[in-house]
């Protein structure tokens, strides 16, 4: 039977029923091979579609890791900002102790000029004391410590005031013990002074330990001077 006098109605179900001849007409009008190529783009458009989902999940791992990188960027921003901070701040106080060092610096050199002037001061007062102790030879310890306090008064335009103290610890004499000296304040120089007709090496090493316990007691360190009508050749050499 030729194809021609096949009917449409069987013809459509020949196509329906016989695979055989299904292939053979969609071979004949090239069917076959466009539905090859269709199932090769098919397969080649999920090979696409699963390497496309591939590069979003590594898209989407990017992105993670980028913002997590961002977020340590922020945090180390606001980090090295902070330590600007402290630095500058840290700049700020170090310039602030160089002023007062500055300062400190200044104020030593005004105290030093001022002790120079009253270690002058002191070495003409001596030379009042010895005229004094020549003129009157021997004088009481209490009478010569009267004269010397004018005279301090009147050379260092303060008076010699009395400090004492309960010294619980023997710093000065070995026991417990109270201790007095005068003392001349003049501006915020403290100056002991000891006081004696005549200076021993025993007075010298008490006068150091009484400026040991002026420390300790008031935190202040105080110039020390000897005032006396004569000083023994062993006391100088201390």
């Amino acid at each position: 039977m030729g194809v021609t006098s096949i009917s449409k109605k069987e013809f459509l179900k020949l196509l329906e029923k016989d695979e055989e001849f299904r292939l053979a007409v969609a071979a004949k009008i090239g069917l076959l091979e466009i539905l090859e190529k269709l199932e090769q783009h098919d397969r080649k458009f999920n090979e696409i579609l699963a390497v496309l989902h591939e590069h979003s999940k590594r898209f989407e791992e990017h992105d993670r890791r980028f913002n997590e990188i961002l977020e340590r960027l922020d945090r180390h921003e606001m980090e090295i900002k902070r330590i600007w901070q402290k630095l500058e701040e840290h700049d700020r106080k170090f310039n602030e102790i160089l002023a007062v060092l500055h300062e400190h610096s200044k104020r030593f050199e005004e105290h030093d000029r001022r002790f120079n002037e009253i270690f002058k001061e002191l070495s003409e007062l001596r030379k009042v004391v010895i005229t004094v102790a020549h003129r009157f030879g021997v004088i009481t310890e209490k009478s010569f410590r009267e004269a010397i306090r004018g005279l301090l008064s009147k050379y260092f335009g303060a008076s010699a005031e009395k400090w004492s103290t309960y010294d619980e610890e023997g710093i000065v004499y070995g026991k417990p013990s109270i201790v007095d000296i005068d003392v001349v304040i003049r501006d915020d120089i403290h100056i002991l002074v000891e006081i004696k007709s005549r200076a021993d090496p025993s007075d010298i090493i008490e006068l150091l330990r009484i400026g040991e316990l002026y420390y300790k007691k008031t935190r202040i360190k105080p110039r020390l001077a000897i005032v006396a009508g004569f000083v023994s050749d062993k006391a100088r050499e201390l």
